[in-house]
């Protein structure tokens, strides 16, 4: 009986450091890698250097594009002390930590400093009204209006409607196929549907797909809010490129 107590123990043990190690395999840094952001690890692991978005571009370059929220912004109002500004601005480590095993990150994904993802994750700085709403202000407007419930949004859509539509409910977490509206510009534009869908049905009003210049993604063939903008963008309303005179819409519009 004690040898089968020994041999679970031991399997628990070898699962326990099977799940960690996963946990830690994205974020597992070598040594010499520690003086990225420590002064000196072996004297004092507090003593950090300062610590932006550059250190974990280093690494996550090939990541910027894809992401959905800017840094290195100044918060217009208190961010909670568990989420850390770099040098008072908006950082990676103000939404992830760094390692795998810091306090409360055992089961969190993504290294988030909080759990759940989306509208949960998102409320931990921008509001909820008495109506269960999300509120992010006046930059925040817009409306997603779902046409076909069958489709699927891409990631990095599904980010952008989650966190820009003010009226969504903190309960939606998936969506259909549809149009969003931006009211600051009046405008209408379908997300999550194949580009070369439309353009072969319409070879007089779109360009092929092939022809799209690389600032202008597709996801997995399909029109997202990545598409036209990029959080990291410094173009006016974070457009890939400049629309001077209809530049972008142009790049997929013949008129």
């Amino acid at each position: 009986m004690r040898d089968i107590r020994i041999i679970l123990c031991l399997a628990l043990i070898g699962v326990a450091f099977k799940v960690y190690g996963s946990l830690g395999k994205a974020h597992d840094f070598q040594k010499n890698e520690c003086i990225m952001c420590h002064v000196d690890v072996e004297k004092d692991s507090t003593d950090l250097k300062s610590i932006t978005a550059s250190v974990c571009e280093k690494c996550h370059n090939d990541k910027k594009q894809s992401l959905s929220h800017p840094i290195g912004v100044i918060p217009k109002k208190t961010i909670p002390a568990d989420m850390p500004l770099a040098e008072g601005r908006l950082s990676c480590i103000t939404c992830h930590f760094v390692h795998p095993f810091s306090i409360n990150n055992r089961f969190t994904r993504y290294l988030l400093r909080r759990p759940g993802r989306g509208i949960i994750f998102c409320s931990t700085c921008h509001k909820i009204d008495k109506k269960g709403h999300i509120v992010f202000e006046k930059i925040h407007t817009g409306s997603f209006k779902v046409t076909n419930p069958r489709g699927t949004l891409d990631d990095y859509t599904l980010q952008c409607i989650e966190c820009h539509d003010r009226f969504m409910d903190k309960s939606s977490y998936k969506s259909g196929i549809g149009n969003w509206k931006h009211f600051s510009l009046k405008l209408n534009h379908p997300v999550g549907i194949l580009f070369k869908t439309i353009a072969l049905k319409k070879p007089k009003e779109f360009n092929p797909p092939d022809s799209l210049p690389k600032e202008i993604r597709l996801f997995n063939g399909k029109i997202g809010c990545g598409t036209c903008h990029n959080a990291y963008s410094k173009e006016k309303y974070m457009l890939v490129t400049n629309n001077f005179k209809s530049k972008l819409c142009l790049q997929c519009h013949i008129k």
